[in-house]
């Protein structure tokens, strides 16, 4: 850009940033390589002539700084733990990326040769029939009309899509699309994603992960996308309160996906108001530490599945008969790689009754057992769930896992108040009355404690429940 020329540009624009050229062994140009960023500052930089354009790298491992240089501080960053997220660079390195009609055509209806085209591309018409596209030479423009007729499903994960073009547009060349990927992608704004509510009214999946998004705008009142039915927000930066209020204004929203954005508390001012409707709720890998917080999401009336994998959870409350924690509709609750450390935290997952699948690998408390120890251990604690780390729990396998449990519970018990033994064994009584009758060889277990469980029958346990009981 010529010195004394206005930028065009302005903080927050997503832009494509030109890298070195990819040379072969020979140092021959390949290609040249463009990379995602978001704009942070444009101006002035010390010591240096002209306008500069401070950019945050999608990918941090490019940046040389944090928005800091020599003392003085240009901008912040949103990668506040990435070192050097940042760089400055000339306007001539940078380009804006298509509209969403131009990235569509582009992938769907060009740049591919006959063959790829006869062999990898076809949509779904209405009537659910193939509808190949082979889109070559001067006749293909009807044909391309034709296809981008009838998308309903449209993927542009990774594609230099920028803004939604002129109104109207999109609704007139794709006007079924109910599907649609735009993650990692070019888009700066929500206001931009949210012209798509009018633009695709039969929308019903949305994936806008990956992006850095300016989410001004969300706040505001009024139904967006009223037949969005997902809605999926992974690793957008995005905080809770801001999904929210998004969240409240999509009426039909059942499965919501907000997995790697860093959220520490899901306390928000209205509940149920803003995921009174949802179904599934995914907040894996984010910085969730204290079990309170998941305890705001009880009240929710139709929540069926929560995806809590990959957060900071050490503990789960303690709960009885008196103190039930809610979660009615709960079926289906995933707990893998948290820093759950005690075997409380499975016993208090009874309490939630409906709860059918569990998941749990990875955790703390499974650390010194083997993976068929740890899960016939989960499964005698669990007797409603019937899917366990992502398979069925078998009648055999529920058998062993409870006598089993039955017999460790004896061989520690000895000599012990009853009201001890169920207050560190809630399952106790009712294994007692499932297995207290039969006269059957069980495992003492190992040094380890239920390592040797699965040999049932190999070593006589001289103990009977009546010693217990006397």
């Amino acid at each position: 850009m010529a010195e004394g020329v206005e930028s065009t540009l302005r903080p927050s624009d997503r832009v494509l940033v030109s890298c070195r050229d990819v040379r072969d062994g020979d140092g021959k140009r390949k290609a040249l390589v463009w990379e995602k960023a978001t704009v942070r500052y444009v101006g002035n930089v010390d010591g240096q002539n002209g306008t500069w354009i401070g950019i945050e790298w999608d990918s941090a491992e490019r940046g040389k700084h944090d928005g800091e240089v020599g003392g003085r501080r240009y901008f912040s960053c949103k990668k506040t733990w990435a070192p050097a997220p940042a760089s400055f660079v000339r306007e001539k390195r940078l380009k804006r990326g298509g509209s969403l009609v131009e990235e569509i055509k582009y992938k769907y209806c060009g740049s591919l040769d006959e063959d790829e085209l006869e062999c990898d591309m076809f949509i779904h018409t209405s009537s659910n029939h193939r509808l190949p596209v082979t889109l070559v030479g001067q006749d293909s423009i009807l044909r391309q009309q034709s296809v981008l007729d009838e998308l309903k499903a449209v993927y542009l994960n990774g594609s230099n899509l920028t803004h939604m073009g002129p109104a109207g547009e999109v609704s007139e060349v794709v006007p079924k699309i109910a599907e649609l990927d735009l993650s990692s992608t070019l888009l700066g704004s929500w206001r931009e994603v949210a012209r798509l509510s009018a633009e695709l009214p039969r929308l019903t999946l949305l994936d806008i992960s990956r992006n850095d998004i300016d989410w001004a705008g969300s706040a505001a009142g009024g139904v967006v996308f009223a037949n969005l039915r997902a809605l999926v927000l992974n690793n957008c930066l995005v905080d809770w309160q801001t999904v929210a209020c998004i969240s409240a204004n999509i009426p039909n929203l059942r499965e919501l996906h907000v997995a790697g954005n860093r959220i520490a508390s899901l306390r928000c001012e209205d509940v149920e108001r803003s995921f009174g409707g949802v179904e599934a709720l995914h907040l894996e890998e984010n910085l969730i530490s204290d079990w309170s917080e998941v305890e705001t999401l009880a009240s929710l009336p139709r929540l069926k599945k929560m995806y809590l994998g990959s957060n900071l959870l050490t503990e789960i409350a303690r709960y009885s008969e008196e103190n039930r924690p809610g979660f009615g509709a709960l079926e289906t609750l995933f707990l893998s790689d948290n820093a759950l450390g005690s075997w409380a935290d499975v016993d208090a997952l009874h309490h939630l009754q409906g709860l059918k699948e569990v998941r749990v690998s990875g955790c703390k408390f499974l650390e010194k057992l083997d993976m068929v120890a740890s899960r016939l251990s989960v499964i005698a604690r669990l007797p409603n769930v019937t899917r366990l780390n992502g398979s069925a729990v078998t009648n055999k396998e529920r058998v062993d896992a409870e006598i089993g449990y039955l017999g460790e519970i004896l061989t520690e018990s000895v000599g012990k108040e009853i009201r001890e033994v169920e207050a560190k064994h809630p399952q106790f009584q009712r294994l007692l009355k499932s297995y207290g009758n039969i006269n059957k060889n069980v495992a003492r277990g190992g040094a380890g404690g239920v390592q040797d469980r699965t040999t049932i029958g190999k070593t006589l346990l001289a103990l009977k429940i009546s010693t217990l009981l006397q």
